[in-house]
């Protein structure tokens, strides 16, 4: 049987197959109230599709073990990217930010936005909005370009925006 990610998806969504997805974050101590909850469960389906293209055996023919390795594969895989975003927000929380040595862009909005400005603003948001302002503004990256970046859904970058919009606002 070829595996497709059509067929990971309807092996997925079969009976309570999804509940390893639920049980690798909760084995991590992520719950739903957490901010990333969300992300991660979609990051797993996604996750779970190459687990099972990888998987040496045929999955259908022993559930049970296969689920079993996708459980602690899913595990694993969550467990680097939190680690990793952990490692990253520290790393920029003790960083001091120093516009000059971002790169200059010849846009018009760039010229726009006063650095002594974007410093104010990068002083109200927390890590992950200092780096959309930052990619938004110089790197001038879409959102779809800053999520692949930061290994976050689309959705995290709109919340960001959103935020960031809030905060500048009051």
């Amino acid at each position: 049987m070829e595996r497709t990610v059509q067929n990971a998806f309807d092996f997925l969504a079969e009976g309570d197959h999804q509940l390893i997805i639920y049980s690798a974050l909760k084995k991590l101590g992520i719950r739903q109230q957490d901010s990333q909850y969300e992300d991660l469960v979609q990051e797993g389906w996604l996750l779970f599709v190459d687990v099972y293209k990888k998987y040496p055996q045929e999955p259908t023919e022993a559930p049970k073990k296969f689920l079993a390795y996708a459980h602690q594969a899913l595990y694993r895989r969550f467990l680097n990217t939190v680690m990793s975003q952990q490692r990253e927000a520290g790393h920029l929380e003790n960083e001091e930010v120093d516009l000059t040595t971002l790169p200059y862009s010849e846009d018009l909005l760039a010229h726009t936005i006063d650095a002594d400005l974007l410093k104010g603003w990068l002083g109200k948001c927390n890590a992950a909005e200092r780096n959309f302002l930052i990619d938004s503004v110089y790197h001038q990256l879409t959102p779809t370009e800053i999520a692949k970046k930061w290994g976050v859904s689309r959705q995290t970058v709109y919340k960001w925006r959103k935020n960031i919009k809030r905060k500048l606002m009051n």
